[in-house]
């Protein structure tokens, strides 16, 4: 006996652990092929808790939609769904995205929505109840039922306890023939209903080892608790390399099983973002022999402005580059190419450090100002003109392979040398764009004045504290001034147009953007970034929720006014040549 209970104890623990284990892994992932490109989920459950404990219930935000009490059957039609159609609302709803390009070279996209089922019955019985709108017959299979939509390539399929949305599109361009050197029109019309149908039907039939429910990275990130989900699978990319004139040798083994997770967080205050990426082992090989460094966070420290409505820092060793051309044997080939212009492949990455800044500063919207044609002095048209500054630097690192590229550039009238300085030429100048590159700096600006006072480093910028405190140690940063922005080009009435109240909603509702991300930690690359909202004692999903309602009032009572204001010039009906034209 007692040898038995040692026997069993451990296996009934390593039962409970491995339970625990599938406990994480959503039970709509079985339905999910493997091969999706981009998989989105939300918790519709956990954000409803989040509403009503903001005073928000669904009933309340029905009726602030539908609040000026038009269209009464599509509020019916939504309150259907929401609680006739027996959908289950408490189960997580996905998003999946498939994408193939063809033999013949043409494209295939398909987008599949993927809920639950309470009652099977229910949900039949409201497809019948619409017969207009959904016009079709419902097949039944052995594992699930289905209506096709007539000439849509739209198919609604469910079984006892799921229900998909599937949209279908096969897209058949000419194609270019080598040996006659024309485009060839399709001569077979694609089978779009075929496919559609044979889609939707490996959902319900196909094995778990077919299915997202076999991939770790997928199934891993249901872990951590969120209210959505993202995930993106490289490999969905791989059948689009048959499209290239040349492939190099190791391209696919750089592309396959490269993974990306992300999941999204409603707090008070602010919306949370966290990524992973996951590299292959030869991304992986590379991202590690040629490690990056952080940011430097002394190249926006002197840029001449108070008013910063955004700013990026990138840092990365630059011959990371030359790594990728090796790894894919494609070296020699870069540098034949390069030779004939007298380079090669090392003089384009060793010519900058691997530092990257660019700080955009004062946008608004530019008044009338001074005629250019009359003489001010250039602080003068700046300042009047000008919809804001900017400044984006690369340090230079070895200056010979430098020169070398910019005399090149020069040859091609792009830049004009003097001396050891080269200025943009008469293209960059007619598109506005001031550009000043030395042994030292790679530098473009919005206007000579910015360049220079930025290069004098005798002012301090005004950027965000919270911003720099989280851009340290990072391989790459952003920031972004949400209201400050849209603050600027909103200060006088009706110089955003007929959405103006949707516009000063989004100034109220959000505050700014901060995004950093990680160098490579031997495993994987993660993200972060915060959309920080204006109501830092409210739950951010709440504030939202009230911003997209005031924002789909205020479209409809838009489109109400149009109506009104063409029945009023057409009594009759907007008569047809119009309405053609």
């Amino acid at each position: 006996m007692k040898k038995l209970l040692t026997l069993f104890i451990p296996a009934f623990v390593f039962a409970v652990a491995l339970s625990s284990c599938k406990s994480n892994v959503p039970k709509e992932a079985k339905y999910i092929p493997k091969d999706a490109g981009v998989v989105f989920a939300l918790d519709p459950e956990q954000m409803k808790d989040k509403l009503q404990k903001g005073g928000i219930s669904i009933d309340t935000l029905i009726g602030r939609i539908f609040k000026d009490g038009n269209d009464p059957e599509d509020k019916a039609m939504f309150n259907a769904v929401k609680d006739s159609a027996g959908i289950n609302w408490e189960s997580k709803v996905f998003l999946f995205v498939q994408q193939k390009v063809n033999a013949d070279k043409s494209s295939s996209n398909t987008f599949t929505v993927l809920a639950g089922l309470k009652d099977a019955a229910k949900f039949e019985a409201q497809l019948k109840s619409h017969p207009k709108e959904l016009q079709g017959t419902i097949v039944k299979e052995k594992e699930y039922s289905y209506l096709s939509i007539p000439k849509q390539t739209t198919i609604v399929a469910w079984n006892a306890d799921q229900v998909t949305f599937t949209v279908h599109q096969h897209i058949q361009k000419p194609v270019f023939d080598t040996a006659t050197k024309v485009y060839q029109q399709p001569t077979t019309p694609a089978d779009a209903e075929g496919e559609v149908k044979r889609l939707v039907a490996r959902i319900y039939t196909q094995k778990v080892s077919e299915s997202m429910a076999d991939v770790k990275m997928f199934t891993n990130m249901f872990k951590d608790k969120a209210d959505g989900y993202m995930f993106s699978n490289s490999n969905s990319s791989l059948s689009a390399l048959s499209m290239l004139p040349i492939q190099p040798p190791k391209l696919e083994e750089f592309m396959k099983d490269n993974y990306a997770t992300g999941t999204l967080t409603f707090e008070d205050g602010k919306i949370l973002m966290k990524g992973t990426a996951y590299p292959n082992q030869l991304v992986s090989g590379i991202l590690k022999k040629y490690a990056g460094p952080t940011v430097d966070l002394s190249m926006i420290e002197h840029y001449p402005s108070q008013n910063i409505n955004g700013v990026m820092l990138f840092a990365f060793n630059p011959e990371i580059f030359g790594g990728v051309l090796k790894q894919m044997e494609v070296e020699g080939l870069a540098n034949s190419f390069l030779e004939k212009a007298g380079l090669n492949s090392a003089d384009l990455y060793k010519s900058f450090k691997g530092h990257i800044a660019v700080v955009v500063s004062d946008l608004g919207i530019p008044s009338a100002g001074p005629d250019p044609m009359n003489k001010h002095n250039e602080k003068t048209m700046v300042e009047k003109r000008s919809i804001g500054k900017m400044v984006m630097n690369a340090p230079v690192g070895d200056k010979a392979s430098f020169f070398k590229i910019m005399d090149l550039a020069a040859g091609m009238g792009y830049v004009v040398k003097q001396n050891n300085t080269y200025k943009g030429g008469a293209l960059l100048s007619m598109l506005g764009v001031y550009l000043q590159a030395d042994e030292k700096n790679f530098v473009i600006a919005s206007d000579s004045l910015t360049y220079v006072n930025y290069m004098a480093k005798t002012s301090k910028a005004l950027i965000n504290k919270d911003a720099l405190d989280k851009f340290k140690g990072k391989a790459g940063a952003f920031y972004f001034d949400i209201a400050g922005t849209i603050n600027a080009f909103t200060k006088e009435p009706g110089t955003v147009g007929k959405y103006e109240n949707s516009a000063l909603s989004v100034k109220n509702a959000f505050k700014d953007v901060i995004g950093t991300f990680d160098n490579f930690d031997g495993t994987t690359v993660t993200s972060t970034t915060e959309v920080r909202m204006q109501n830092e004692k409210q739950n951010s999903l709440v504030t939202l929720t009230s911003l997209i309602t005031d924002i789909a009032v205020d479209m409809r009572l838009q489109a109400k006014k149009e109506k009104e204001a063409e029945e009023k010039l057409f009594p009759g009906g907007v008569p047809a040549i119009i309405r053609t034209n």
